[in-house]
This record gives C-alpha cells, sequence and structure tokens, in this order.
C-alpha cells in the first residue's frame, strides 16, 4: 500500500490560514477475493471522530476504476471528512478478460463498507458515522448494500450500522447490467424488473439507514433513472422511513454529479456531527442565538433574504433567538421557556461580547482585581459554553458555533477604547469556541479572525462598528457572507454559455450552463437573442453591498450571473433584457464570461424589492423580542407581566439601578418598547409570517434577452 500527505488551506479573505491536513493510503486490500478488492483512505489529520463517505466508481458495473466521492468545489479538502475509494470485481472486465457474477460484485462493495467500519477508527472517525455513496452503477451498490440486508449480513453487520446512504444517478429497478451481463436476459433494457436484485424490492425493510437519492434532470438523464429515485425514495418514506431525501439536480447522467455534490454534503451535515456547516434545508426552522448583535441581527435577515432569492420556494425560515445584554450563562438560564419554544431544526449560538467582563481590559498590565475578573470572565464563559452547548445536543437540535464578533479595539476615533477588550479577551473566548467545535465535531463559523483582521486593516479609515461593538449595516452583511462561506455555498446564481457562431447552448455541466434554461435561441456571429429563465435571483445591489464589498468579495463570492458567447464577431455589443439596455460589452468581454448580477436587469430590480420586507422584518422581530424577553426578565423575578402596575414599577425600579451602565439609554429604549408593544405579540407575530411569506413568495422573472452591435 501507498501512503502521502496532501494539504489544503481554507483562506478567510487570505488573512488566516484555517488548514486541514490531509492523509492518504492507497491500495488497501479489503478482501483477499480477487486483486481488484482494494481500496483508498484519505483523512484529515489531527481529528477524531470524523465522518467517512465511502464511494462506488460507476461505469455500468463492466468498467471504471476506483475514486473519492465529489465534493462541493469550494469545500474541497476543508471539511474534516474522510474518504474511502474502493474498487470491486466488474461483471465484465474487458482490460483483464475476468468476469464477477452479480453476487460477486454486491459482495465486494459490502465487504469494503465492512471493512470501513471495522477499521475507520484505526485512522481516528467514527464508525456510527460512515455514509456509502457511488455514482450510476456505484449508486446501484450503494442501494443494494443499503437496504439489503443479506449483503453486510456475511460481514457481521446490518444496513443500520450506516449513518446513510446517497446513491448518486443509481438504477434502483435490476441494474441492466446485472440482467444482461448477469444473467444473460435479453428483454428490452426499459422493461423494468423488481426483484430481489432491485433496490426497489427492499424499501418495506427494518432497520435501514437514513437515504438521499440523487439524479440529474430528467429531460437529459438516462431514461427512467430520475423517476425510478423518486419511486423509491417516496416508497421509503411511506414505509416509514421519514429521513429520506430525494434530489433532481440538472445536468446529464455524468453532469449531474457536480451539483448533486452539494447535497451529499448537506445530507453527511444534517444527519452527524461533521465538523462542517451544511447549508440550510427546505422547510428547515433555524435558530440564531446570542447576545444583542444577534437581537439586533440584520445578518440573520441578509441570510434570509440570500435563502429566498437563491433556492426559491425552499421554505426555510430563520428565527432571532438574540436577547440583548445576554451571555452564555443568560441563555443557559432561558433555554426551557425561551429557546427551546422555538421548536428549531438547527441552531447557531454566537455569544461573547457581554461575557468577557469588558471593563476588565483596560491595561496592559492589569491590577490584581482586574487580572481576577478576567480569569472569572474566560472561566465561566468556558463553562457556560460548554453547558449551553451540550443543552442544545442533548435536546436533539444540530448546533452550529460561531466565534464572537470582535470588539474593535484598533480603531483610531472618539469612542472610548478598551485596548485590550478583542486581544486577547474576545480572542480567548474564540479560541474557547473552536476547541468546544472540535471536541464536538460541530459546525463552526469563524467570525472573530476575519473581522478582527479588518478592523486592523482600517483602523485609521473605517469604522462599521461605531460603538466598537455592534457593527453597522455592512458589518452585518459581511458577518452573513462568512456564515455562507462556511457553509460552501456557490457563487453561482446561474451561468448561460453560447456559441453564437453555432448557434447552440451548451450543455449543462461543469462550466457551462447552470441553473437556467435557454430557449428560443438565434444566434449568428454579429448578435442573437434568447429567452432566458434562471431559476435563482441575484443578491440586491443595496447601499450597505457597495460599502461591504470594499471588505469582502461579496460579488465573487455570493453573486455570480454570467451570460458567456463565443463566436461574436470583434467589436462592442449592447446587451439588453427586454429591450432594455443593461450595459455594453466587447466580443471579448462577452466570450470571458460578462457577470450581469448587478447590472440593472429584471431579477436585480425582483431582488430589490426584497429590502422592504427584510427590513421591516428585522424590526419586527427585534420589537418582539424585547416584549418577550421583559416578559421573562420579569418571571425571573417573580413579578406577575400581567398585573401592569407591578410590572412597570419593577421596571422603573430597575432601570433606576441601570443609570451608571455605559449602555442606559439602550436598556430604557428596550423598556419603552415592551411597554408600548406588550399588546402586540398576536399582532406582531401575524406580521412577521405575512413578511416572511412575502419574502419567500418571489420568483425570477423569464426575459427575452438581446446582443447586438453597438451603433
Amino acid at each position: 500500500m501507498k501512503k502521502q500527505l496532501i494539504m489544503s488551506f481554507a483562506l478567510g479573505l487570505g488573512l488566516t490560514a484555517l488548514g486541514l491536513t490531509f492523509n492518504v493510503e492507497k491500495d488497501i486490500r479489503y478482501s483477499d477475493a480477487a486483486p481488484r478488492c482494494v481500496l483508498d483512505v484519505k483523512w484529515p489529520d489531527g481529528v477524531t471522530n470524523f465522518a467517512t463517505v465511502i464511494n462506488f466508481h460507476g461505469g455500468g458495473l463492466v468498467k471504471g476504476n476506483k475514486h473519492f466521492a465529489r465534493w462541493p468545489d469550494e469545500a474541497a479538502d476543508k471539511d474534516p471528512v474522510a474518504f474511502v475509494g474502493a474498487n470491486y470485481r466488474l461483471l465484465k472486465n474487458d482490460k483483464t478478460g475476468e468476469t464477477a457474477t452479480p453476487e460477486e460484485c454486491i459482495s465486494d462493495a459490502a465487504a469494503a463498507v465492512a471493512w470501513t467500519l471495522d477499521n475507520i477508527a484505526r485512522y481516528g472517525g467514527d464508525p456510527k458515522k460512515v455514509f456509502v455513496t457511488g455514482i450510476s452503477g456505484g449508486g446501484y451498490l450503494t442501494a443494494m448494500v443499503g437496504l439489503d440486508p443479506k449483503w453486510l449480513a456475511k460481514y457481521g453487520h446490518v444496513p443500520a450500522d450506516l449513518a446513510g446512504i446517497a446513491p448518486m444517478t443509481g438504477q434502483m429497478t435490476k441494474h441492466f447490467n446485472v440482467r444482461k451481463v448477469g444473467f444473460d436476459d435479453t428483454d428490452p433494457q426499459f422493461q423494468p424488473k423488481i426483484d430481489e436484485w432491485a433496490p426497489l424490492a427492499f424499501a418495506g425493510g427494518k432497520n435501514l439507514p437514513p437515504a438521499c437519492f440523487l439524479a440529474g434532470g430528467r429531460d437529459v438523464e438516462w431514461k427512467c433513472r430520475v423517476e425510478e429515485n423518486e419511486l423509491l425514495a417516496a416508497s421509503l418514506r411511506s414505509c416509514g422511513y421519514p429521513k429520506t431525501e430525494f434530489h433532481e439536480t440538472e445536468g446529464n447522467h455524468g453532469g449531474g454529479v457536480r451539483p448533486s455534490a452539494y447535497f451529499l454534503r448537506d445530507f453527511v451535515m444534517k444527519t452527524c456531527d461533521a465538523g462542517a456547516v451544511g447549508r440550510f434545508a427546505d422547510g428547515e426552522r433555524v435558530l440564531f442565538c446570542g447576545d444583542s448583535i444577534t437581537h439586533g441581527g440584520k445578518f440573520i435577515y441578509y441570510l434570509q433574504a440570500f435563502q429566498d432569492l437563491r433556492h426559491p420556494g425552499s421554505n426555510v425560515r430563520l428565527i432571532n433567538g438574540g436577547r440583548s445584554g445576554d451571555t452564555a450563562g443568560g441563555g443557559l438560564r432561558r433555554f426551557d421557556r425561551d429557546i427551546l419554544s422555538f421548536k428549531a431544526d438547527r441552531a447557531f449560538l454566537m455569544f461573547g461580547m457581554n461575557d468577557i467582563s469588558r471593563n476588565s481590559w483596560k491595561s496592559a498590565e492589569p491590577s490584581e482585581k482586574e487580572a481576577a475578573a478576567r480569569t472569572r470572565a474566560v472561566d465561566a464563559y468556558r463553562a457556560n459554553m460548554t453547558k449551553l452547548t451540550e443543552r442544545f445536543l442533548d435536546a436533539g437540535m444540530k448546533t452550529v458555533l460561531i466565534t464572537p464578533s470582535p470588539y474593535d479595539q484598533y480603531g483610531v476615533f472618539e469612542k472610548a477604547n478598551l485596548p485590550f477588550c478583542n486581544d486577547p479577551g474576545l480572542a480567548s473566548c474564540a479560541t474557547i469556541v473552536r476547541d468546544l467545535a472540535a471536541a464536538h465535531n460541530l459546525g463552526l463559523v469563524d467570525l472573530h479572525a476575519p473581522l478582527t483582521q479588518i478592523f486592523k486593516d482600517h483602523a485609521t479609515d473605517y469604522h462599521f462598528c461605531a460603538d466598537r461593538v455592534h457593527p453597522g449595516s455592512e458589518g452585518h452583511l459581511i458577518m452573513a457572507a462568512h456564515i455562507l462561506d462556511a457553509m460552501h455555498v456557490s457563487p453561482l446564481v446561474a451561468r448561460v454559455q453560447i456559441d453564437a457562431a453555432k448557434g447552440v447552448v451548451a450543455k449543462v455541466g461543469h462550466g457551462e450552463t447552470m441553473n437556467a434554461a435557454v430557449t428560443a435561441l438565434r444566434a449568428g456571429p454579429n448578435g442573437l437573442a434568447f429567452t432566458y429563465a434562471p431559476k435563482a435571483l441575484p443578491f440586491p445591489k443595496l447601499p450597505e453591498y457597495e460599502k461591504a464589498a470594499a471588505f469582502y468579495p461579496l460579488t465573487e463570492r455570493l453573486n455570480q450571473e454570467v451570460l458567456a458567447v463565443t463566436g461574436l464577431a470583434a467589436g462592442s455589443y449592447d446587451l439588453a433584457f427586454d429591450g432594455v439596455k443593461v450595459g455594453t460589452f466587447s466580443a471579448d468581454d462577452f466570450a470571458a464570461g460578462v457577470n450581469v448580477a448587478l447590472l440593472d436587469t429584471p431579477n436585480q430590480k425582483r431582488a430589490q424589492t426584497l429590502a422592504a420586507p427584510m427590513r421591516r422584518l428585522q424590526e419586527n422581530q427585534s420589537r418582539l423580542r424585547q416584549v418577550i424577553l421583559v416578559q421573562i426578565m420579569l418571571q425571573d423575578n417573580k413579578v406577575d407581566a400581567n398585573d401592569r402596575a407591578a410590572a412597570d414599577a419593577w421596571l422603573a425600579n430597575w432601570l433606576e439601578k441601570q443609570k451608571k451602565n455605559e449602555w442606559y439609554n439602550g436598556v430604557k429604549r428596550w423598556v419603552e418598547g415592551y411597554q408600548a408593544s406588550r399588546d402586540d405579540i398576536p399582532v406582531l407575530q401575524a406580521e412577521a409570517d405575512d413578511l416572511y411569506e412575502q419574502m419567500g413568495a418571489i420568483r425570477p422573472a423569464v426575459s427575452r434577452v438581446t446582443i447586438k452591435p453597438s451603433k
């Protein structure tokens, strides 16, 4: 066997190297049955209890060679996940002349899975987090091993030992080459057969693992392939397996693998704690829990807007669970009465700004009293964050940790400074969060390091934390962008690739037409016209977008809607949508690809209509949180919120005690907001539902696009 090391670095703005080192061991023999019974393992160095993804290659069970599972380009070698690529005996091996029976072929796949279950712990992996995937013929093997218990039983395992299976473009009826080559079946290939050699026969089995079925687009996939995957997924759900997904992506039989890789990664991340952050899933309720930075959390609503624009109709709801002035300890105290009430599927936690005892970080050489306060604060933060995280996990809620947003101790401006509050103060909290995420294999979003670097780089020229604590709109947008970065979302809104000289639209696939339909094409070397129907919308060009783009490559990372046209004669061309000119570009510009995301297109205009409900939703949720959290504060102090006189008297007394608090004006507005809105909870909740629905209702426009020579 061969062993080698490979290294990769996930660079946040090129500022911090959050690196992973991977080991690779090749040609490990998992069975003595045949020379092809070997596999490769690639695993993250220095990581424990990681998830593992086994991949079986495609090739119709008669050709192909082992390789690791396709992973999203943006996440490649950045997630602490191991990969296994396995060979298996082929029904007909044209290179060697060897043949295998269908039983031997599937048995080899089962042996490779069993080897991984039995041995991955030696590499540091968790045998309870082993997933199986495969492409085409490998997808068929994945489903057979994962659904029919007899195959793994030979090796002392059952399908329920797997964390999940994700057949990719696989055949779920009896595989055509199992029929043709294995059993000399001369019946028509597309006459479906369902017997012991068909995954569909086992939908009613017992103790089956979660499953995610993936296929390309039914208009370009192999005949019946999409439908039989969809049928098996529906059958499993009907037979009592709700953790079953089906995703029809785009692309032909091979081209569908690239978009399917995103769903494979999401499936792994949502099924177990795999040390990374999955994208938002259709219908998911996601809670953001934190202090005032979350309570006033514009970043939550930028994320909601991105989701509704990029994945129209996904019905994702992002929920504000922040509380101004809160700490990790406060989150613990309100966990049962407040946090659990949201019934969220996943939670993102960010605390620290109020935990650190900010005023004790004024001096380079702290007094004994200050030093003691610092130690107490850091120790309490570690203890409370650990307990709070464990409460979320015990409640069965998927959990993502966010390092605290930084205090701007670097900026040169009038606001009084605490020059050691961020480093070493909040930097210590960030380290605790990173360690806690690693210990539990939780997803992590690191905001502290990249935002700190922005503060350092712009100490004298720009400050988006005017009070050194709370980011402004552009800061919240950058925070949202980093969360999306941690999810490794694709930057692609849509892409169209046209050869004007030949008058053809490039097929869907890597680097070509993606996430859009092009019809009614009329093209030639002197221009073209086509009907353009993207499946997503760009992020709107808001004032804060343009400010944030100075600090983070928003357009490059998150907002690429590309029209690429080759074969145009040299010269300048006007680009118009529905007869309205949006720009002039050269033939070379079009050949390289013109990003229209921020141009004044119909879809950019539609995206901008989300700004108003997005801002209203943020205000609505901030008010609603004020009311609910003051009610909780009253309950904590055994004051009946329904007794107006008693509640108001207690709040007046409490406010009097807060007068020396530097945030007194803020907490006063908080109380006043409660008193003004305490009767409006049903109205606010109804308004919020309407705003979520309004944002989720937007759909892309279909436009007639023309590219004509400039006059």
